[in-house]
C-alpha cells in the first residue's frame, strides 16, 4: 500500500513572507536515494517570476551515494520542468517531483558535475520522491534532450529507445511513455 503524506501545495505568489510547501510523496523509495527533508521552505522573490530562494539546505543522496546539495540561499526558477511539458507533467512547484526539480536546478546552474551526472541525479531524485517510473523516464528524456550541455560529450544524444533501455522500462510503461510523448508532440503541433 502506498503511503501518501498530507498534500498541501501552496501556489507561490509575490508575497513578502516565506511559504512552506508541503509535498506529496507517493511511497518514497530509498533504493534510489534519500532527501534530508520532504518539506521545502522557500521565499518567493518579488520579481514577477517563478523564482524562489531556499530558506534551508536541501540534500539528496543518490543511488550511488553521491551527495547533491542545494544550499540555503540558492535561487531556483523551476526551469527543470520545461513549459512545453507542463501540460502533461505539471507546474514546477506543484508535484511530487519538486524536490528533484530543486536539486536539478541548483546542480544545473552550478555546473560542478557533468551534464550527464546532473540529469542522472535528477532521475534518481524523481524515483526517490515516489514519481512513477514512466513519468520519471519522460522527465529524464525531456531534460536530457532539451537542456544545455557543458564539458565533454556535448553532441551526445540518445534515442527514445536507448533511454528506455537504459532504465529497463517494461513494455506497458514503454507504451504509456510513447502515448505521453505522442500527446505532447500533437499538442505542440510537431
Amino acid at each position: 500500500m502506498k503511503k501518501t503524506l498530507l498534500i498541501i501545495t501552496l501556489f507561490l505568489s509575490s508575497l513578502l513572507h516565506a511559504k512552506i510547501i508541503t509535498l506529496s510523496v507517493n511511497a518514497p523509495d530509498p533504493r534510489y536515494g534519500v532527501f534530508s527533508t520532504y518539506y521545502l521552505k522557500v521565499e518567493p522573490l518579488n520579481d514577477k517570476s517563478n523564482r524562489v530562494r531556499l530558506l534551508e539546505d536541501l540534500i539528496f543522496i543518490d543511488s550511488t551515494g553521491k551527495k547533491w546539495t542545494s544550499p540555503k540561499g540558492s535561487v531556483v526558477d523551476g526551469a527543470t520542468i520545461p513549459k512545453a511539458f507542463q501540460g502533461i507533467i505539471g507546474t514546477p512547484y506543484g508535484g511530487e517531483y519538486v524536490l528533484a526539480s530543486v536539486i536539478h536546478d541548483v546542480a544545473y546552474d552550478e555546473k560542478k558535475e557533468s551534464w550527464e551526472e546532473v540529469h542522472r541525479g535528477f532521475y534518481d531524485a524523481l524515483l526517490a520522491s515516489g514519481v512513477e517510473a514512466n513519468k520519471a523516464s519522460l522527465m529524464y528524456m525531456a531534460v536530457y534532450e532539451g537542456s544545455e550541455r557543458w564539458g565533454e560529450n556535448q553532441d551526445k544524444h540518445l534515442s527514445q529507445e536507448e533511454v528506455l533501455n537504459l532504465f529497463g522500462v517494461d513494455e506497458s510503461t514503454r507504451k504509456e511513455i510513447e502515448n505521453m510523448l505522442g500527446n505532447l508532440l500533437q499538442g505542440l503541433n510537431i
